[in-house]
């Protein structure tokens, strides 16, 4: 998959930019601090997503003074080309177009141009809780899957009206069961593809991660699921029935993939209080080129990469990075032009204060 053509109105800081002619290899996003190089990957990843990676609110994209924001790309596929538009207002309201079709499910959206980003707020996902490692394999799971997204908003549902109802000073057991069937239902088909993907996840990481420590670290990705057997709906049934006195006292629901983590562990220590920042980081980036190893072996398709501000790496690891990326498109922010860099960029993007040279 290459991204071939970038279109901004009211973006941000940007009052107007298109960028064509992009490089299939690499694409080097040059400027200062704080004139705009994150917003153009941010743009990619909101066309990609649906969403951006820096907020929740659609309307901190749109620039400021500004009623609405426009983005539009372009990509070609192994197959086939297409065009991605988003237009956010100002009234919370936002409409995405595939192909010049208003889209009505983000299901139909997600992943259609493929991206997977490391971004210097990755390393949360390391330290903090479990639900930002929930939300990284979630997303990358539905990148590929509609129906596990779909899956995944269902299940959600059924948790969020189970838990009104264990609000209440007496929840009936029998309502509360109606929907423990519905999560037990949608949760063991979650459960199902988490592991399916994980176990390849894992594979990849550590494949990436020797890589990029030449050899120094190996990396393990350990799921902490709420059912380990292999009939998981009976076993996820099964719990929520026994854990219903206990839900109750808590009035919440407490059991169930919503309440899962992951361990990224770093030579069998887990690095979310093992790891120094900089392992951290290292760990981060050998998890999001496996993740992009892992959506071209399930899909067939290389998704492009995003990189923002991977300088705090040394010289060998940038060098060992920018090896095991030589067969995607990629974009890298910096605000200099390293040697490393200059020898094997395509396309040099230089940004002044939300404006393109």
């Amino acid at each position: 998959m290459i991204l071939t053509e970038l279109a901004l109105n009211n973006y941000r800081n940007y009052k107007r930019a298109e960028i064509s002619s992009l490089s299939p290899s690499i694409n080097l996003i040059l400027g200062e601090n704080a004139q705009g190089k994150t917003n153009l990957l941010e743009a990619v990843y909101f066309l990609s997503c649906g969403r951006s990676f820096r907020t929740s609110s659609d309307q901190k994209l749109i620039r400021e003074g500004s009623e609405c924001a426009y983005l539009k790309a372009a990509y070609k596929t192994a197959y086939s080309s297409g065009k991605i538009e988003a237009a956010l207002l100002s009234d919370k309201k936002k409409s995405i177009k595939l192909n010049g079709i208003p889209v009505k499910k983000m299901s139909d959206v997600i992943g259609r141009l493929n991206t997977v980003l490391f971004a210097p707020e990755d390393l949360k996902t390391v330290k903090e809780a479990p639900s930002l490692r929930r939300r990284l394999i979630d997303i990358e799971i539905s990148k590929l899957s509609p129906l596990y997204y779909v899956t995944l908003q269902r299940y959600a549902s059924a948790v969020k009206e189970k838990n009104v109802l264990l609000k209440e000073r007496q929840p009936s057991f029998e309502i509360i069961d109606a929907y423990n069937e519905q999560i037990a239902l949608y949760g063991s088909k979650i459960i199902e593809k988490r592991r399916e993907y994980l176990r390849l996840l894992s594979s990849l990481s550590s494949t990436e991660h020797e890589k990029l420590t030449g050899g120094k670290e190996a990396l393990t990705i350990r799921y902490k699921s709420c059912a380990e057997g292999e009939d998981i709906y009976n076993e996820l049934k099964e719990k929520l029935t026994v854990g219903f006195e206990r839900e109750k006292i808590n009035n919440v629901s407490l059991i169930g993939p919503h309440r899962e983590d992951l361990e990224i562990l770093i030579n069998g220590a887990d690095s979310k209080t093992m790891a120094s920042q900089g392992q951290q980081r290292t760990a981060m980036i050998s998890v999001k080129l496996a993740c992009a190893y892992a959506a071209k072996r399930l899909s067939g398709e290389t998704p492009v990469l995003l990189l923002d501000d991977v300088s705090e790496l040394d010289n060998k690891r940038i060098e060992r990075l920018l090896s095991s990326v030589e067969n995607f498109q990629v974009f890298i922010t910096s605000t200099d032009l390293r040697a490393d860099l200059e020898s094997l960029t395509g396309k040099i993007i230089k940004v002044v204060n939300g404006s393109i040279f």
